[in-house]
């Protein structure tokens, strides 16, 4: 697989009418992509969801009505009327809210848990108001990071899609899913769990060291029952293994071209760049709107409160490094990821 950073169109057969070359970004649970989708949203040519597509793809493709133990599926896990279904509700939930603003970047940069909220109201009553406006053919926008063990039947769906693999250093990805196991929101003394939209209550089953919680958190990844006993840091790691393995997987089907590989540490140094090369892969055109948020990239989804180790910039350096070794194939992968050095500690 070649990343591609060329000019490029493609066409076929079964693709017409509707959502034309959608751009699905495919990532493991917190590896960047969802300030990477906020960065694309903004684009005035980009229709997208009012937020992750669970409460579309966990009805026809929840892992009990599969008969399966995680959200892995394939195109062979789906057929043709359903296929039609999907495109149309993707099609029907489609907003764009630039239609309604000029500049809709200050919708897209805030973190805390009133700006979430306030920011997801925000949207989904404009983003309402926009569809009035909606064309009969329109690009799409598409991030739900459980969609890394679904880029078979992804494909299936969409044709002509076009997938940005998203990708980020094992260590720093995996520190950042342990925080978020550990993270919740707090509304006065009421204490919610956060990042667990969507998820299964099987997490207790498992009788983890450190983590008692009947909600298991992020993407279901395929063999978590295997995980008996062991800590957060292994079930991260595991996570963070499973949904790139399976993306790289689905991948091989999938034409060189309609596939860009991102690092993540060099799409935050120089966001614009990146930006501006997506685009034209893309077969986007640039947009003031869109540079003008890369210029002033904000932070999103973070958590809070943690202290970070001074030696290696983690918030569970042990956690990780432990899960890290926990994973024998978890070398190899990274290496083809372009991640030669994965060691927790310099």
């Amino acid at each position: 697989m070649n990343e591609s950073k060329s000019k490029w169109k493609f066409t076929v057969e079964n693709a017409d009418g509707m959502i034309q070359r959608p751009i699905i970004i495919i990532g493991a649970p917190r590896s960047g992509t969802t300030i990477l989708q906020r960065c694309l949203a903004v684009h005035p040519g980009l229709w997208h969801l009012r937020a992750e597509s669970h409460y579309i793809l966990e009805g026809p493709y929840h892992p009990r009505k599969l008969g399966r133990q995680s959200n892995r599926c394939t195109k062979e896990d789906t057929d043709e009327e359903t296929v039609e279904s999907i495109r149309e509700r993707f099609y029907e939930e489609a907003m764009n809210v630039s239609k309604v603003l000029s500049n809709p970047g200050w919708l897209f940069g805030t973190s805390s848990l009133v700006g979430r909220a306030l920011s997801a109201a925000a949207v989904l009553s404009l983003g309402n108001c926009s569809k009035i406006a909606k064309p009969d053919e329109l690009r799409f926008l598409e991030k739900t990071p459980k969609n890394s063990l679904r880029v078979s039947l992804l494909d299936r769906l969409f044709p002509d899609a076009l997938f940005i693999w998203n990708q980020r250093h094992p260590a720093k990805n995996i520190d950042s899913l342990v925080a978020g196991w550990h993270t919740s929101d707090k509304i006065g003394p009421i204490e919610l769990p956060r990042f667990a939209r969507a998820s299964y209550p099987v997490a207790e089953e498992l009788n983890l060291e450190d983590y008692s919680d009947k909600w298991w958190k992020f993407a279901l990844v395929p063999e978590w029952e295997t995980l008996q006993s062991k800590t957060i840091g292994e079930v991260a790691a595991w996570q963070y293994y499973q949904c790139n393995r399976y993306a790289l997987k689905d991948f091989q089907a999938i034409d060189d071209e309609r596939i860009f590989e991102l690092n993540h540490e060099s799409f935050v140094r120089d966001p614009l760049s990146n930006v501006r090369d997506i685009l034209e892969w893309a077969d986007l055109p640039t947009s003031q709107v869109i540079e003008q948020f890369s210029r002033a990239l904000p932070q999103v989804n973070d958590t809070r409160g943690e202290t970070r180790d001074e030696e290696t910039g983690l918030r569970y350096p042990e956690g990780v490094q432990r899960g890290m070794r926990s994973v024998a194939e978890l070398n190899a992968l990274s290496g083809r990821m372009g991640y030669d050095e994965i060691r927790v500690y310099p």
